[in-house]
């Protein structure tokens, strides 16, 4: 099992959404995933509880071993529209996180998790133990500078575990355009520069990402009549996924990780 947290200390950056994206061209391609949601706001438990799908709330279900999490999170997949293949946990209370996270990897291929939009003691545990952290953000000054902060509490966690955190950088809500505007262009060099690792693949601004919340569907679930330029958001999609799964895959020495 790979479990892949997707973190940034300021919202708005598209954290939730590139969360989804992956989640969705994963189960697209057989995988079994299991979404973690430590966000108050919920956007994924409401995402889900619109399908139909029953949503796992860790307040109100707990639990008392990683078995039983497990039993719990192939039951609640059975409700999910697209073969079974998906379950949703909402993390309420914290304290049981890594007995869901260790259940979850007895059923599922990929825990994909999703924290609050600001630094908090969940973002911390999970990020401990994660394969990979994802570090998404939009083409602005304000944005590239919450990547610092964001870094330098994956750096802390790691002196803290005395284990490196691997983490990328994704550039999200970009144009879709095939010029780079002078920010985007801007903000990759100085990226560069410091020498953070910023992944090729830029998950665009696209009608067909607002459509997963709209429409409370997967990428490969979306409509093509009623969705401007699904072709290319799923191409873009496909990269996405393409490029993390490249990622996790790397050799140790081959990885760029926080010190």
């Amino acid at each position: 099992m790979a479990l892949v947290l997707f973190a940034n200390t300021k919202g708005g950056s598209g954290k939730t959404t590139a969360a989804l994206v992956l989640a969705g061209e994963l189960v697209k391609h057989r995988a079994k995933v299991v979404l973690l949601e430590g966000d108050p706001n919920r956007p994924l438990m409401n995402w889900a509880q619109a399908r139909g799908m029953t949503v796992l709330e860790t307040s109100r279900t707990r639990v008392t071993s990683p078995t039983q999490a497990a039993e719990l999170i192939e039951g609640a997949a059975t409700a999910d529209p697209d073969g079974g293949r998906l379950a949703v946990v909402h993390d309420d209370d914290q304290e049981g996180v890594f007995d869901w996270i260790e259940g979850a990897s007895a059923w599922a291929h990929f825990v994909i998790a999703d924290p609050e939009g600001s630094p908090n003691e969940w973002l911390t545990q999970v990020a401990s133990q994660a394969d990979l952290v994802i570090i998404p953000f939009a083409p602005s000054a304000l944005d590239a500078k919450q990547v610092s902060r964001t870094v330098q509490v994956l750096q802390k966690v790691g002196k803290l575990s005395r284990r490196a955190v691997k983490y990328r950088i994704l550039l999200t809500r970009a144009g879709a355009g095939a010029v780079m505007t002078r920010d985007e262009r801007e903000i990759r060099q100085s990226l560069e520069k410091n020498g953070l690792p910023l992944m090729k693949t830029t998950l665009c601004e696209r009608p067909a990402y607002r459509g997963l919340f709209k429409l409370d569907a997967t990428i490969g679930e979306l409509p093509e009549a009623t969705i401007n330029g699904l072709p290319s958001a799923r191409r873009n999609a496909a990269d996405y996924i393409a490029e993390v799964i490249a990622i996790l895959k790397e050799s140790p020495q081959n990885q760029t990780e926080a010190a």
